[in-house]
């Protein structure tokens, strides 16, 4: 039998990630840590500017997105080096002038944290609780 704690979580996952699409959809920028991050998003329908972390010094990321954009999305990883990085970011993005968001990864952290410890398996672990919800 299903807990309603699964559909509620489902449910505020889904409104979490229907606000980041809208935000892209505005012109904002998403930023995570890989491309296994960006497939996983992109298998949730969710499309825009996502940037990778993992390619450029984050400091001249942060330089580069903010010519870009004036809203960012910082949705790393909640394990310590996601941690670390979303930290790092949020810095060089606020001394850069562009307003970093950094609570929607929050969000997602407290939601997921006990499944699953990264953005690449979040397609999975949304897909696994819709396949519970629909059962019952």
């Amino acid at each position: 039998m299903i807990e309603m704690e699964d559909a509620e979580r489902l449910e505020r996952i889904e409104r979490i990630l229907a606000e980041i699409q809208e935000l892209l959809n505005e012109g904002a920028v998403i930023i995570v840590e890989g491309m296994k991050d960006r497939f996983a998003l992109n298998e949730l329908g969710i499309s825009g500017q996502i940037m990778l972390a993992s390619h450029p010094p984050l400091l001249s990321l942060a330089e580069d997105i903010s010519r870009k954009a004036d809203t960012v999305i910082i949705l790393t990883d909640w394990d310590s080096k996601g941690n670390e990085m979303a930290n790092k970011i949020f810095k060089y993005l606020r001394a850069s002038g562009t307003k970093p968001n950094a609570r929607l990864r929050g969000k997602l952290k407290k939601l997921v944290q006990n499944e699953i410890k990264d953005v690449e398996n979040i397609d999975g672990y949304i897909k696994t609780l819709r396949h519970k919800v629909r059962r019952c």
